[in-house]
């Protein structure tokens, strides 16, 4: 096996989406929809004295206060919305909450939610780390998971959506199915590994995501709404006209959309996906052991085919 990074063109082998073999969904749902909610720690005298905003010195009590609202408060909130509409989550978690916030993982798992690996904290990215540090962290991730949440993990967020050229090599050589980072489609995609074990892009989303939106970009929440509903809508239509199906993220964290003045507007989306049974609302590790059963070989080998290459 080798021990060198895949290059990027080579990894993300390239194929419109038009032209290859159509991807259908289970029981002929048109639109896969998982919500993600980002679940985060945040170390309050983090290493290399980076802070949440990442513009002061640590301690920047102001914007660790802010995310710690999301742990205590802002979750619970959530919860109560997604119990209502009974929604599936497959939650973006800083690992190390599975250790020190008993409540949080016990709540998680009486709803069966998936544990996405978004690192051990949210400031402690992977830019920059040796083959041997990483590996070193996806141990430590998958270790967290099973002891404290008793299953291994299938997929990774990569914390501050870091991570190295032989991140997607590493995370299928330590059994992981899927790579959330890549969002340069609205199917998932075959990613090529050195090992040549099979790996996933499942499409994240930082369009409809509430941090990107509401915090930064300050946009209401009637309008977080309606480009949720566009979307969805737009995605079903496209459905309608050439038989492909496609993926759609909903990302939030519960430091935003756990507010009260905002809560509102995720009901109102859950309302929306609950009321089109075109639309199949799942986890991301569905979607790709779905995908890996039935479309996987078909896609690469079709995008092989365009590229002149053998298999």
């Amino acid at each position: 096996m080798s021990r060198t990074a895949i290059p990027i063109d080579e990894r993300l082998v390239y194929a419109p989406l038009p032209l290859r073999p159509q991807l259908r969904w289970p029981e002929g749902k048109a639109l896969a929809v998982w919500h993600a909610p980002n679940v985060e720690h945040y170390d309050y005298i983090p290493f290399g004295g980076a802070s949440p905003q990442g513009r002061v010195a640590a301690p920047d009590a102001q914007h660790y206060m802010h995310r710690d609202f999301g742990n205590r408060v802002g979750f619970w909130r959530m919860l109560r919305a997604i119990d209502a509409y009974s929604i599936p989550c497959t939650v973006s978690l800083s690992l190390m909450l599975l250790e020190t916030e008993p409540d949080i993982r016990d709540a998680m798992r009486e709803r069966d939610w998936e544990v996405m690996s978004h690192g051990i904290s949210n400031l402690r990215p992977l830019y920059d780390m040796s083959e041997s540090e990483e590996n070193e962290f996806l141990d430590q991730c998958q270790e967290l998971c099973e002891v404290y949440y008793g299953v291994p993990l299938k997929g990774m967020l990569g914390p501050k959506i870091s991570g190295t050229a032989l991140t997607s090599d590493l995370l299928a050589e330590h059994g992981l199915i899927y790579h959330a980072d890549w969002i340069h489609d609205e199917q998932p995609r075959p990613l090529r590994t050195r090992s040549g074990r099979r790996l996933v892009s499942i499409p994240y989303s930082y369009m409809l995501n509430d941090v990107p939106l509401l915090h930064a970009k300050h946009y209401s929440a009637d309008q977080f709404v309606q480009m949720v509903t566009s979307q969805v809508g737009r995605l079903l239509r496209d459905y309608e006209k050439d038989g492909h199906g496609r993926v759609a993220c909903v990302a939030t964290h519960p430091f935003v959309m756990g507010q009260p003045h905002l809560i509102g507007a995720l009901e109102e989306i859950f309302d929306y996906l609950r009321a089109d049974d075109r639309i199949w609302l799942t986890r991301a590790g569905d979607i790709a052991d779905y995908y890996l059963e039935h479309h996987w070989e078909a896609q690469m080998a079709h995008a092989l085919e365009l590229r002149g290459e053998p298999r």
